[in-house]
């Protein structure tokens, strides 16, 4: 095992890469795909007057469903992948530097890339699309990319947990809070019609959940772009005989704290159809202490036990931006207009199995494309107009 892990090293070493965090990366996909196939299926299956939306599927089995999505996958693996675009950042900036060129524009072009990807996205295909938010916020970090690790990690936490406190304010969450914002039931018709149908209601709704998504999740986001960024100066991902000594600690903290409070969440979903209005400030509370627990699980099982199988999430991690508009793809064919409209004919446990097959076949689907290929095809069009060059497309 020690041979194994010291040639994955040096492996990772020669081509400029982290493996753990491909393999981090990869992971968050996944639980972006279960919550947002989720999330999204409950939005268009709904009907009802504004402000007073009715799911479609609402027996025990379903709100069972429901709360295991809420308890263990809304708000934590967002978290997780914005902290990684933090760390990735100090990897880009080295980058730049053993190129002995400027980051700041190569950065700068990245970011205008990344918002006009996003924009596309959020307009045609995903109305919660995230890419537009993290380009604007990652001009926020190459203005601070002097910042300090310490004064980086304070920053975040900051924001974050200030942010998350609002949720404590009495009001309506979940899809009753949807509805107060948006027509649930146009939102419905819109989707589960025809091609014309849904592409309305997207070129209608995109706009909107776009400002909607930048106001709900822009300063946590940051918080954790922070935090990233922060870990990433320090190298933490890289250093062994760090990660030895806070391994355990992020597993007990993580778990020991978050664990329980996701249970608590799965229970009240199941036997009431809704949480507390408290409940929600609690959780926002929790979710980055269950992400710390499962990124911390993650790397526990690449160091110790299953390094081979946490390695092939990796791929996926590597096309990272590829697969999350390929899920928005297979997600709007199987659910809305523009293929098979099944919104509101399957339920969410069937939502979630769906879910998990994608999730396998992109697996399979990227070490297959990066054996023949350097990058995914929107990591290559990134790629190009970073470094303002044309990338190989296939390798030799």
């Amino acid at each position: 095992m020690s041979e194994q892990l010291e040639t994955q090293v040096t492996d990772v070493r020669r081509d400029r890469r982290i493996g753990v965090v491909d393999s981090l990366r990869g992971f968050a996909l996944f639980g972006i795909l279960v919550t947002n196939t989720v999330v999204a299926t409950m939005f268009w299956s709904s009907q009802g007057a504004a402000g007073d939306p009715r799911p479609m599927f609402e027996s025990t089995a379903d709100l069972f469903v429901y709360g295991v999505v809420e308890g263990f996958f809304v708000g934590k693996f967002y978290l997780l992948f914005a902290f990684l675009f933090g760390y990735s950042f100090t990897l880009q900036i080295a980058a730049a530097e053993r190129a002995g060129v400027a980051p700041v524009p190569r950065l700068l072009r990245r970011c205008l890339a990344l918002f006009l990807i996003g924009l596309a996205h959020v307009l045609l295909l995903w109305i919660c699309d995230i890419l537009t938010l993290y380009a604007a916020l990652g001009l926020i970090l190459v203005a601070l990319r002097w910042i300090r690790p310490r004064p980086a990690l304070i920053t975040g936490l900051v924001l974050y947990f200030g942010f998350a406190a609002l949720a404590f304010v009495p009001g309506n969450g979940g899809l009753a809070g949807l509805g107060d914002v948006f027509d649930v039931q146009r939102m419905h018709d819109g989707f589960t019609g025809t091609f014309g149908d849904t592409l309305r209601a997207q070129l209608s709704f995109g706009p909107k959940f776009m400002v909607f998504t930048w106001l709900g999740q822009g300063i946590p986001a940051l918080g954790m772009f922070l935090v990233g960024l922060a870990a990433g100066k320090r190298r933490v991902l890289e250093d062994a005989e760090w990660i030895s000594r806070w391994l355990p600690r992020a597993l007990a903290v993580g778990f020991g704290v978050g664990l329980p409070v996701s249970v608590v969440t799965v229970t009240l979903m199941t036997v009431h159809g809704k949480l507390p209005s408290f409940w929600y400030g609690v959780q926002e509370f929790a979710n980055p202490l269950m992400t710390l627990g499962y990124a911390a699980g993650i790397v526990w099982l690449a160091r110790y036990r299953w390094a081979g199988a946490v390695g092939s999430l990796a791929p996926a991690g590597r096309m990272a931006a590829t697969n999350y508009i390929g899920q928005s793809v297979v997600m709007m064919l199987i659910y809305t207009g523009y293929g098979l409209a099944l919104a509101d004919r399957v339920p969410p446990a069937g939502v979630v199995l769906l879910a998990v097959a994608t999730y396998l076949v992109q697996l399979r689907v990227s070490a297959w494309w990066l054996r023949q290929h350097p990058y995914g095809p929107v990591e290559w069009l990134l790629r190009a107009v970073t470094y303002r060059s044309v990338p190989a497309w296939r390798r030799p």
